[in-house]
């Protein structure tokens, strides 16, 4: 049987990694628990098994089975001493994706506290957020024994997508965004990221039906409100602002393991004037028409499939970065609901943080994951463009506009 092609989405996240920018993302989960170095390793090796992909290099455009010993490098145990320089080295040494899986992790124990954080490192052509997630449910329920381990590698099935409207277009016909203003200089292959929390009281409950916006409208809003704030105080007043917004497109929202995420432009149109909730109104209106024209689509590519993957990467490359093409002024995720999200095995779960993965035109990204209670908010920047303080500055304008809508909405 032939090793499977990598889908569209898989592709595109392959071909667009690069120095500056790694086309990977970071899952930071920390427990108050030990969940110890060894049952996790199991849970992993099986995790790889399940979902077959992330037991896989890639190698002209497929994904084609490593040994088992690559398998077992990927992961690796942490002491306290000097964990936080190793994190940053274990996060920031690139992927070998021909001969190393596309998922690695490290536990960070914490002997004191008598807990830990669990990295998990992943190459965008692997899997989605969501999709991590249900990778690492799965590593957790065998580390616990409540669930067996999977003894043999499965097929490589991607996740089943939504159906795009007749018509479909993906970039509608509009001017770039602004860029955010930055310090001078040239972007770097560093990460640097922090991460906070926002408590937000009822916001929760919001559903458009009742209130004609969600919780990820508002985080939305503060996220547009601190941009264009931070471009006006630094005399870049008038520009437009926008976000880059990832949609599920799977069939069935929590079904299937790869990429499936997609992603829409969401821009600053509103009036000034307007209160927060009719502003969060007008971006759940941008959000339900981006839905209702398909500006999510992805398209199939039976064209450039038929090419060796080193003729068509330069193409599919240009094409992707070509100047024209908006990509918002900074991205922005966020995750409210996950596949086992109520599993007792996340249970002790005190802190989510999310090293996001950024386009060569953004200087920093939002990445928010909810929780009962509260939002776990990760600002993922480029220090060669934005400063500690740069970054200080955007933290409190975002926790201040959340705070505001809890109270006024």
């Amino acid at each position: 049987m032939p090793n499977p092609t990598l889908t569209t989405l898989d592709l595109v996240c392959l071909v667009m990694d690069s120095k500056v920018r790694p086309l990977d993302f970071a899952l930071f989960l920390r427990f108050d628990r030990d969940l110890g170095a060894d049952r996790l390793a199991r849970g992993a090796l099986s995790a790889r098994k399940l979902y077959a992909a992330t037991g896989c290099g890639v190698v002209n455009g497929q994904w084609t089975p490593l040994a088992e010993g690559a398998c077992e490098a990927a992961f690796r145990s942490i002491g306290p001493q000097d964990a936080d320089s190793q994190v940053k080295r274990f996060v920031r040494t690139p992927f070998k994706l021909a001969s190393e899986p596309p998922i690695r992790q490290a536990w960070v124990s914490n002997r004191r506290a008598r807990g830990g954080c669990l990295v998990t490192r992943i190459h965008h052509c692997a899997a989605d957020l969501l999709s991590a997630f249900a990778w690492i449910r799965h590593q957790l329920r065998v580390a616990a024994d409540v669930e067996s381990a999977q003894a043999d590698p499965t097929q490589v099935v991607p996740p089943a997508l939504a159906q795009p409207p007749p018509r479909a277009k993906r970039n509608p016909v509009w001017e770039r965004c602004a860029p955010l203003w930055t310090r001078p200089g040239n972007p770097s292959a560093t990460r640097h990221w922090t991460t906070f929390s926002l408590p937000h009281g009822a916001l929760a409950d919001l559903n458009a039906t009742t209130s004609g916006f969600t919780l990820n409208d508002v985080l939305s809003v503060a996220a547009l409100e601190t941009l264009h704030e931070w471009n006006r105080d630094r005399g870049a007043a008038g520009r437009n602002i926008g976000i880059w917004l990832p949609v599920n497109i799977r069939k069935d929202p929590f079904v299937g393991f790869g990429n499936a995420s997609s992603r829409i432009r969401i821009r600053r149109n509103y009036a000034d004037g307007l209160d927060f909730a009719e502003k969060c109104r007008a971006v759940r209106s941008q959000v339900d028409l981006a839905r209702q024209r398909g500006e999510w689509f992805v398209p199939k590519r039976p064209a450039l499939a038929r090419i060796p993957l080193r003729f068509s990467e330069p193409l599919i490359r240009q094409y992707l970065n070509r100047p024209w093409a908006d990509m918002g002024s900074a991205a922005f995720s966020h995750v409210q609901r996950w596949p086992g999200q109520a599993d007792p095995v996340f249970a002790g779960l005190r802190e989510i943080g999310v090293l996001g993965a950024m386009h060569r035109r953004h200087a920093l990204m939002f990445a928010a994951v909810t929780v009962p209670g509260r939002t776990w908010m990760t600002i993922t920047y480029d220090p060669a463009l934005l400063w500690p303080e740069d970054i200080a500055a955007i933290k409190r304008s975002y926790a201040s506009a959340v705070e505001s809508a809890s109270h006024g909405l």
